[in-house]
């Protein structure tokens, strides 16, 4: 099934929320008492989000990176809902991440610096409800993921949709100090990962997405 990788906002999730959607359109999970609940919107996407090849063919950096910390949540794309109190403006979330790149895949990102990426979806502006499509998460800070992403006109990297952040299952990099590390321990590590051997030979047979592209700002030199 085809599917739409957006990257560049939530704006459509913000503006079905506030318009009121159908339930078939955002569902909101269960939680326990005093845990702040998850919304999830039922995207439409452009390329099949569950075939690793596809979604490598259109992001235009692959990359393992260590989540280092969350530093702050951004709110953009304003939409005016009517409510009982009168008019409200709701915000699409983008979470921001500090992250060290373990290994590039596709691209060839700074590996000697922290650098910054944004990712798509996180807690609203006024902390009721996470806002997130279907199927996707937040990356956690002390584990790696591959991660696949857009560069935005500024040369920011932006991290967008299901499947755009997946966790290498090893602990290895959370018992160990990232800084520490030689490139050669990294890297045998992840040779040892079922995620990074996925991503590498969907690398290696990725159907590329013809659309407009853009340079990091933390490209390597």
């Amino acid at each position: 099934m085809k599917k739409n990788f957006i990257f560049l906002s939530l704006f459509t999730m913000i503006a079905m929320l506030a318009s009121g959607c159908s339930n078939n359109t955002v569902d909101k999970n269960i939680t326990k008492s005093g845990e702040i609940p998850t919304s999830y919107l039922h995207a439409s996407f452009d390329i099949n989000v569950d075939n690793p090849k596809e979604i490598v063919g259109f992001a235009d950096y692959v990359f393992v990176g260590f989540v280092e910390e969350m530093t702050g949540t951004d709110y953009k794309f304003p939409v005016t809902k009517e409510t009982e109190d009168g008019l409200k403006e709701l915000k699409s979330p983008y979470t921001n991440y500090s992250i060290k790149v373990l290994d590039n895949i596709k691209g060839n990102l700074k590996k000697d610096v922290s650098i910054p990426i944004q990712k798509s979806g996180g807690l609203s502006e006024d902390k009721s409800t996470y806002l997130l499509y279907e199927d996707d998460s937040l990356p956690q800070k002390g584990k790696a993921y591959v991660f696949t992403a857009a560069t935005q006109p500024d040369g920011s990297l932006l991290v967008s949709g299901p499947n755009s952040n997946i966790e290498v299952k090893t602990d290895f990099f959370s018992k160990n100090s990232i800084q520490a590390l030689s490139e050669k321990s990294i890297a045998n590590e992840l040779t040892k990962t079922d995620e990074y051997k996925k991503y590498q030979d969907a690398y290696k047979n990725e159907i590329d997405k013809d659309r407009k592209r853009f340079t990091s700002k933390y490209e390597a030199s």
